[in-house]
């Protein structure tokens, strides 16, 4: 099911996309001509397009290359806001709850491939195995090793992202939760991936504060996600779509399910929104 009755003109006038798993397909491209095409159409009916993503802007301005300056970016989970290639707003944690809690998940969890993202860079431990540093370097899209935490540059400090399975998103959260005065957010955001932002940062508040700049609400929005860190946001957009290869549990808080990433599915049902508005 794509969605409801279409009608004759554009039910929304913002849409929003999570990467990996939705916008993405499972070699990690989009068709960029297709793209062009659906951004364009867009341009002209003044819809805004924005990429909501786990991944720091850093690694979006690379994936997005020529495209990136004509759209909006919620990027690292909310914690970093761009409209146009511009700063818009920012969320950092403090540093000290960002050393405590590596020291505290490496405690209950063992040793775990790390990233801690600043503005323009991440960095990760040089005592990871080179597979995972690279794996975790490609998302950074700028990346820096560091033989101790404490080395890295006093800088604002976005999210943490931790190599362990979602499942102990919650337990992370409410153990940090209950230990210190500041609070976190942990969000299972892919199946071995779990980050961390400041608590009330997700994509669905970073939407609304972004939407906010453009007068507009969660019901001008139209979201698309697959995992967990993307539930904010479809319970966010009056109009939410779960990728038919999405979680179970996110698909409980979408109110339709797109085809496939590997089918196209953003583009498909996009599409089927601009056919309608002629």
């Amino acid at each position: 099911m794509l969605g409801e009755n279409l009608g004759m003109t554009l039910p929304f006038k913002a849409v929003a996309v999570d990467m990996d798993g939705t916008f993405l397909d499972d070699r990690k491209q989009f068709n960029h001509e297709e793209f062009d095409q659906i951004l364009t159409e867009f341009e002209k009916r003044n819809v805004q397009f924005i990429v909501a993503s786990g991944r720091p802007y850093a690694r979006l301005e690379q994936d997005f290359g020529e495209f990136a300056n004509r759209i909006d970016f919620v990027s690292l989970n909310g914690s970093r806001l761009i409209i146009k290639g511009k700063d818009a707003a920012g969320y950092p944690m403090e540093r000290q709850d960002v050393l405590n809690l590596i020291k505290d998940v490496r405690e209950k969890y063992g040793t775990r491939a790390t990233m801690v993202f600043e503005k323009d860079i991440a960095y990760l431990k040089t005592d990871v195995p080179k597979e995972e540093r690279d794996f975790l370097a490609y998302f950074a899209g700028r990346s820096a090793e560091v033989d101790n935490w404490n080395d890295m540059p006093e800088e604002d400090i976005f999210q943490i992202t931790f190599d362990l399975d979602r499942k102990y998103a919650k337990a992370i959260e409410d153990d940090f939760n209950n230990k210190y005065e500041n609070k976190i957010s942990a969000f299972g955001s892919a199946n071995t991936a779990i980050d961390v932002n400041v608590q009330g940062i997700n994509k669905g508040a970073g939407l609304k504060r972004l939407l906010e700049q453009m007068n507009m609400t969660g019901d001008d929005l139209i979201a698309f996600g697959d995992g967990g860190n993307d539930i904010a946001m479809l319970q966010f957009a009056k109009y939410s779509y779960a990728m038919a290869n999405g979680m179970e549990e996110v698909k409980k808080h979408a109110k339709f399910v797109a085809p496939a990433n590997t089918e196209n599915g953003v583009f498909k049902v996009l599409q089927k929104y601009l056919a309608e508005d002629k």
